[in-house]
Parts: C-alpha cells; sequence; structure tokens
C-alpha cells in the first residue's frame, strides 16, 4: 500500500535513514537532513513542523507541509506542499517538491507522490498548482506531464508547469 504521512516531530530513524538516500540537493530539491548527525535531525523536525504552521517564519517564507511517501511500512520518499506560492517560489519552487530515495527511483514512486501530494493541494483549496522542473531532469518532466502538467513557460534551465487541480 502507497500511503503520505504527514511530517511529525516524532518521526523516527526509518525516516532518517531514508533521506540519507537524498542529495543535499537533489534537481534543485534541497534535503538538509543529508549528513545530519540523528540528534539535529530531531530538532529539524520540530522546526518544520512549525513551518506547516506559519510559526516564526522569515518574511520571504511561506508555509510549507512536509510528507512521508509510504510504500507498506517503508518511507520512499519525501514531499512539500506550500500553501500559497510567493515572487520567489513563482521563480523557483512552486507549490509542490519532492524527492524519491535513491534505492527506489525508477519504481514509479515519483508518479505517485505527486498524484497524493496533488490530492494534499486539492485539500488546501489549491485547484491551480505551480510546478518546475530542471529542464534536463526528464524523469520529473515525464512525471510532471503524467500527471496533468501544462508547460506554461520554459527557461534556459527549469520547465513551469500549471496542473489543473478542480473537479
Amino acid at each position: 500500500m502507497i500511503f503520505l504521512k504527514e511530517l511529525t516531530p516524532n518521526d523516527g530513524s526509518d525516516v532518517y535513514d531514508m533521506l540519507q538516500g537524498i542529495a543535499k540537493d537533489d534537481n534543485g530539491f534541497m534535503n538538509d537532513v543529508k549528513d545530519m548527525p540523528y540528534d539535529t535531525y530531531t530538532q529539524w523536525l520540530k522546526r518544520h513542523d512549525e513551518i506547516a504552521k506559519g510559526i516564526t517564519l522569515p518574511e520571504w517564507m511561506v508555509p510549507q507541509t512536509t510528507f512521508w511517501l509510504y510504500c507498506d511500512s517503508a518511507p520512499v520518499g519525501i514531499g512539500r506542499v506550500r500553501h500559497y506560492v510567493n515572487e520567489a517560489l513563482k521563480e523557483n519552487g512552486g507549490h509542490i517538491g519532492y524527492a524519491i530515495a535513491s534505492p527506489y527511483r525508477g519504481k514509479g514512486y515519483g508518479n505517485e507522490i505527486l498524484r497524493l501530494l496533488l490530492i494534499e493541494c486539492k485539500n488546501m483549496g489549491i485547484d491551480e498548482v505551480l510546478i518546475d522542473a530542471y529542464n534536463h531532469n526528464e524523469p520529473s518532466n515525464k512525471v510532471i506531464c503524467r500527471n496533468g502538467g501544462r508547460l506554461v513557460r520554459e527557461t534556459d534551465v527549469k520547465n513551469y508547469y500549471i496542473i489543473e487541480n478542480s473537479d
């Protein structure tokens, strides 16, 4: 069974270990937990729980909720939903970011995490989802298109997509 689980401050070593399988900068997805000591990771969890709730955010930041993608009892990926986009996120990041741990890539989990994150966006009232991917990241561009992404802009570096997320 494949499902999303929202981050909690009590998430354990299974999630920590999965995050070690994702690069610090994985095609634009920032994974601060890579190579982080475990005791620092527990503080990171608490801070990201606060970020989801909009607690003490810097002016440039928007609330974002972090989710773990599970296959049965094993976490295989991470996804984030930004509750809205500001000007900076229109250029870099959009509403959704996700990464799959390296041992699980190429198995369809990218499609599943984006599909499930779009449901979370819908639950948050986000009907038009902005998402971007590096031009050279063919797997992510394909995943976005498979999930209804419509290319709206290209630069030398990135493709920008809108996914209509309404009924």
